[in-house]
Parts: C-alpha cells; sequence; structure tokens
C-alpha cells in the first residue's frame, strides 16, 4: 500500500488554512500546530521544504511566519510530495542507484520503472486546490459558454 506520509498530509493542512484566509495573513507555525493537533518540528521542516521550492514563503520577525506564495490550483501534489518527503518511488532500488543487491538479477526493474512514471503522471496531475476542495472532488472545468449561448459569465 502506497501512503502519503504525515509530513504531506501536515503540509496539505497548512496550505488549506493559508488558501482559506484573507490575502496576505500570516500563519505563525506554531498556530497551526494547535490548531491541527500536529507535532511542532514536523510542521515546520514541512513548510521550510515548501518554502524552498517556492509554494510558501518565510515572513520574519515578531509576527513572522509563513503565507502561501502560489495559489493551491497552480501546485501539483507531486511537488507537495515530492518538496516534503523526497523523490516518489514505488521502490527503494528506484530511489537509490545501486542500492539493491537484486539489481544485477531483477526481474521487476522495468515493471517498476514504468509504475513509477504512471504514478508521476498521476501525482503530477492532481491540483493542490482540486484536492483540497471541501467536498473532496475536483472542483469543475469552467467552460466558456458566452459565445455558445450569446450570454456572458
Amino acid at each position: 500500500m502506497i501512503a502519503i506520509p504525515k509530513a504531506v498530509e501536515y503540509a496539505l493542512m497548512a496550505i488549506r488554512e493559508m488558501a482559506g484566509a484573507e490575502p496576505g495573513r500570516v500563519f505563525a507555525v506554531r498556530g497551526l500546530c494547535e490548531q491541527h493537533g500536529v507535532p511542532f518540528d514536523v510542521m515546520s521542516r514541512a513548510l521550510q521544504r515548501l518554502q524552498r521550492v517556492g509554494v510558501v514563503r518565510a515572513v520574519r520577525g515578531v509576527l513572522g511566519g509563513y503565507q502561501l506564495s502560489r495559489a493551491p490550483g497552480s501546485v501539483t501534489l507531486l511537488e507537495v510530495c515530492e518538496a516534503v518527503s523526497g523523490p516518489l518511488k514505488p521502490v527503494r532500488c528506484l530511489a537509490k542507484a545501486g542500492d539493491c543487491p537484486r539489481a544485477t538479477r531483477c526481474t521487476l526493474v522495468g515493471s517498476m520503472r514504468s509504475l513509477d512514471e504512471r504514478m508521476r503522471a498521476f501525482y503530477a496531475d492532481i491540483p493542490v486546490g482540486d484536492l483540497l476542495n471541501e467536498n473532496g472532488r475536483r472542483a469543475p472545468r469552467r467552460r466558456r459558454v458566452a459565445a455558445a449561448t450569446g450570454g456572458s459569465r
């Protein structure tokens, strides 16, 4: 079973919280941890890693913390997973080349590479904004119907 790591869950909680707030609001790590009942060190590390890839930005000072620097719809689940937890790989041997003692006689390496490509494509196709939608379903794509119906939207 492939599971989303807790650190990624916490990062998604923080992104959802920030996305639902008024623009420009700064979130202290401690406040996020207390509100969601999550460990400070894990949340802090997750936000630092999201900052490195430009999903959030740090605001320094007494009233400092983090705020979103990109809209959740422009961030993919793959970006969050890899920023927080490292490369998304279905098996250890794909994450670290030469890490498997059976590498020279493995009959699954090709299949695992194919699985890896499919998983990465799947995660890359999920915008965090859709994932965090309240009802859990993808937000409907807005279609331009003004030209077809003569009305405006």
